[in-house]
């Protein structure tokens, strides 16, 4: 029988490889991301950046509920179900037919509905096919994060950030930037996009085909009505959360466009957008963390996912408070990139930098949730939240405008992640501070100063590179001097 040091390196190796993978396509993908809102922001200006903005965020906010749950029930039940292929493959039909049907509708009315949209929010005739070509993304993209899914589930990340992280970014730049080289209209970039995701499926189900055994059958042996309430008490859940959850994190943009303008808009968006590079590390380590999870609350193993839920929150918190120091000191700087009109939201950018940092502080506690089978609680933690956010965007958008948008949304994001922890404790008596996340907090102090006297003594573009510089320096030397765990030292290793 293996021993508890043996399974925790287990944990720690699957966590470290998904995380060390993600970490890579994840630069690769948010470069890709960054280059194509530089692109289409300077080409475009902010108010046909801001329509592009605007659509994309519609786009995203259906995309996490067409695929009705199946993502995050992929990460359970494919795990739990690892020795009865029969049962995973009815679950992945399960997963890939309620997929086809939430994207056929939702895409259907998107497009549908687009001229009702437009006047509602943009008022802008021009908006009206940017919408209806997002559609068509929004349909291939639900489709294909069946298959990302999947690649997860069964610890096969490398295909997922291959297709997703790698080849998909790396073609919307790719065929935008043709696109922009040759005069097209916002139009023809988001056409763009589209191309870049259909190549993306396409190469995503052929690794599909290739490298996993198990194939979606809704006649498997193993079909029953207990399978399927099962999986619908999961998913169904979960897809009210994600619905929640959009009342937080994009509902904010879209009222921006209605009570303020599409130039707004684009200059709140490129302050998200910035800040969200803050979520990376968070999104690393939740690849092959939720997994884990799973197979230790179902073995009973509450040691060992208390130590990892301890640690990973702190790792988390630890790369996330690099990037949200220098993304405060530079943050004119880097609004400057996007053009000059830009950057009259440095204040925003401030704001949701503080709520990402305390999102990151609270580690996978929602993954923990969910895994441990609370998934009402984060249900009701999503509407609650959501509808709080409304609520207070919608009184401080029209008392303070733009930075009303951005305390609001911040502001409810803190207090959300507050509540999670709280709940993790509540329920599963899992805790996961401890002393030493006073290091990085330390060596934070220590970096900022660095920063702040290299953004006082050189101009913009070189101050952002040596202020990186400097800061990477002076915070990761001020960690080494502080200590270094047995736990990180593995950490470490494993991702070398």
């Amino acid at each position: 029988m293996p021993s508890e040091t043996d399974s925790t390196s287990d944990s720690v190796r699957s966590i470290a490889r998904g995380a060390s993978l993600y970490t890579i396509g994840k630069i690769i993908s948010d470069a890709g991301e960054f280059a194509l809102h530089l692109l289409v922001s300077r080409l475009l200006g902010a108010n046909l950046y801001g329509m592009y903005a605007y659509g994309k965020t519609i786009a995203f906010m259906a995309l996490l509920v067409t695929n009705v749950g199946a993502n995050k029930s992929l990460l359970k039940y494919l795990p739990q179900y690892e020795h009865q292929p029969a049962k995973q493959e009815f679950v992945l039909a399960l997963a890939y037919g309620t997929s086809l049907v939430g994207a056929a509708t939702v895409s259907g009315g998107l497009f549908l509905f687009a001229p009702a949209i437009s006047a509602f929010t943009i008022a802008d005739d021009r908006f009206i096919p940017i919408l209806r070509l997002f559609a068509a993304i929004l349909f291939i993209d639900t489709l294909a994060n069946v298959g990302y899914a999947t690649f997860r589930a069964l610890e096969i990340i490398e295909y997922e950030i291959l297709t997703k992280r790698i080849l998909k970014p790396l073609f919307r730049v790719c065929f935008v930037g043709l696109a922009l080289l040759y005069g097209a209209s916002v139009y023809g970039v988001v056409v763009a996009l589209a191309v870049g995701s259909l190549l993306a499926f396409f190469i995503m189900t052929y690794f599909f085909l290739t490298r996993v055994s198990i194939r979606p059958r809704l006649n498997s042996p193993a079909a029953s009505p207990e399978t399927v309430k099962s999986y619908y008490n999961y998913s169904v859940p979960l897809t009210a959360k994600d619905a929640g959850n959009l009342l937080q994190g994009r509902v904010d943009i879209l009222m921006v466009g209605f009570f303020l303008s599409a130039s707004t808009v684009g200059v709140y968006n490129v302050a998200v957008v910035v800040s969200g590079l803050l979520y990376i590390p968070l999104l690393a380590f939740n690849q092959l963390f939720p997994p884990v999870v799973s197979r230790l609350y179902t073995s009973g193993n509450l040691a060992e996912l208390q130590r990892l839920f301890s640690a990973i929150t702190r790792w988390i918190f630890t790369v996330s408070l690099f990037f949200g120091l220098f993304a405060i000191v530079f943050r004119y700087d880097i609004l400057l990139l996007f053009g000059e009109e830009f950057t009259a939201g440095t204040t925003v950018l401030v704001l949701f930098v503080i709520g990402q940092l305390l999102n990151a502080a609270t580690g996978p506690s929602g993954y923990v949730l969910m895994m441990t089978e609370h998934q009402y609680v984060v249900m009701a933690n999503e509407w609650v939240f959501g509808i709080l956010n409304i609520v207070l965007n919608l009184f401080f958008i029209q008392a303070f405008g733009i930075l009303g948008a951005a305390a609001a949304t911040a502001g409810v994001l803190a207090l959300r992640n507050i509540v999670k922890v709280a709940e993790v404790w509540y329920f599963e008596q899992l805790f996961p501070y401890h002393r030493s996340f006073l290091k990085p907090i330390g060596a934070g102090v220590l970096a900022a100063i660095g920063m702040l006297v290299v953004q006082l003594m050189l101009p913009s573009l070189i101050g952002l590179v040596f202020g990186a510089l400097v800061g990477c320096l002076l915070y990761g030397g001020s960690l080494w001097v502080l200590g270094i765990s047995q736990l990180d030292r593995q950490l470490l290793t494993e991702f070398r």
